[in-house]
């Protein structure tokens, strides 16, 4: 027999098992599951209950959130800040820090999942463009710079992010290459 579960239900138990103590203990003891797994995975909750709410959520957010516009630049405002070291060194030594990245990082995901669609594809693009540049401007200086920018993680750890977010970059470049020249599509983006 199968048990039908709702996924509202998966997605919270998925919230509630990331904020308990020793898998965040778990995850923020790297600086690369902290920005690869952890932060994602928040968002990933934020975007899968973004697309649980329920119809007329949707259309009175929809009146603030015109082309998708509003809730991109709030995405991209709480996703740049917690690309910040001194706040991901917050967020590990202060209380308040973490309560307020597991509240705004699923709000990131929501927005993203209700302005994606509304976009633009020239703005998408853009968007994509700058996500990726995103990713392989702070993977270099992950890498290349000598001094920690977190001080709760190492110096090594950080080059590993480093070479993680080159590597995940690149990647995402080849499949787009691949898409746009072949019209192979490895991934939907």
């Amino acid at each position: 027999m199968i048990i039908k579960i709702k996924q509202e239900w998966l997605l919270l138990t998925a919230f509630v098992v990331l904020a308990l103590p020793p898998m965040q203990q778990f995850l923020e003891q790297s600086m690369v599951t902290h920005m690869l797994v952890q932060i994602p995975v928040l968002a990933i909750i934020g975007w899968m209950l973004g697309k649980k709410l329920p119809e007329n959520w949707k259309s009175k957010i929809t009146l603030w959130n015109r082309w998708g516009i509003t809730g991109m630049v709030l995405a991209v405002i709480i996703m740049t800040y917690w690309m910040l070291p001194r706040v991901l060194d917050a967020a590990i030594s202060e209380w308040h820090f973490e309560l307020v990245k597991f509240v705004t990082v699923p709000i990131m995901g929501i927005a993203l999942s209700l302005s994606w669609p509304l976009l633009n594809p020239i703005a998408q693009g853009v968007l994509k463009l700058e996500f990726w540049a995103t990713f392989m401007r702070l993977g270099w200086l992950y890498l290349d710079l000598p001094d920690r920018l977190c001080a709760n993680y190492l110096l090594s750890d950080q080059r590993i992010l480093g070479q993680l977010l080159l590597l995940s970059g690149s990647a995402w470049a080849i499949t787009w290459t691949l898409r746009i020249m072949f019209g192979i599509r490895i991934i939907k983006t």
